[in-house]
């Protein structure tokens, strides 16, 4: 896998600067920006995983790249379904929760056990996740997120792959987290930066995926 690839790849399209500006845009946009980021990241790792030269959807694919973020966006609303009691729960004690030590400590053993479950959750969810859009990439089927005992399989078949996919991530909001206060001082800078970080991830999806996917 190549982190630098990954970072350079938008620039390899002539077309670039309107790309990347109608998707910073998109990005703008409450919820919807939501979901077309999710969308542009999906579209980005199905081109690489097809070998795509300029993987960079354009202003023409918007409608494949919202249907997409949808069904992206549901995804990860299911993947977060077995986290929320733990999550409704927190809320309720601190809800009512009355300033006693009894109280107050109570609210921070859940909130304790509520992180630690979240990520011992999420890092096995996430590769699930990704292999996730892997398939859906390539068949367009919502139903290949859900397919939990196929995509654990694939998941455990492929984890050096996956661990490395997760450390190239880490390392790739590493460096957008140091990047963000330039980008603050601009406004519309984080807008970009977001969207970008975005496609990064995804074209690092797509360069797992080539490795990993085989027919569906």
């Amino acid at each position: 896998m190549d982190l630098v690839r990954a970072l350079k790849f938008p620039f390899d399209d002539e077309d670039w600067p309107v790309k990347i500006a109608v998707g910073s845009l998109v990005t703008l946009i409450p919820v919807i920006g939501w979901i077309g980021s999710l969308g542009y990241q999906i579209a980005v790792a199905r081109n690489v995983i097809r070998g795509s030269a300029r993987p960079l959807p354009g202003s023409d694919e918007l409608g494949q790249v919202f249907t997409d973020g949808v069904m992206a966006g549901l995804a990860g609303l299911v993947y977060a379904l077995p986290l929320m009691p733990f999550w409704c729960l927190m809320a309720l004690l601190s809800g009512i929760a009355d300033g006693s030590s009894a109280g107050d400590f109570a609210l921070a053993c859940v909130s304790m056990l509520s992180v630690l479950l979240s990520i011992f959750y999420a890092i096995p969810a996430t590769a699930m996740y990704w292999i996730g859009v892997m398939r859906y990439s390539q068949t367009g089927n919502f139903s290949e997120f859900t397919q939990f005992g196929a995509l654990w399989r694939e998941a455990r078949a492929n984890l050096g792959t996956l661990v490395s996919l997760l450390l190239y991530y880490l390392l790739l909001g590493l460096i957008f987290a140091v990047i963000s206060p330039l980008a603050l001082i601009t406004c519309i800078g984080i807008f970009v930066l977001a969207f970008y970080s975005q496609i990064a991830t995804g074209h690092l999806i797509g360069q797992a995926g080539r490795q990993i996917v085989r027919s569906y």
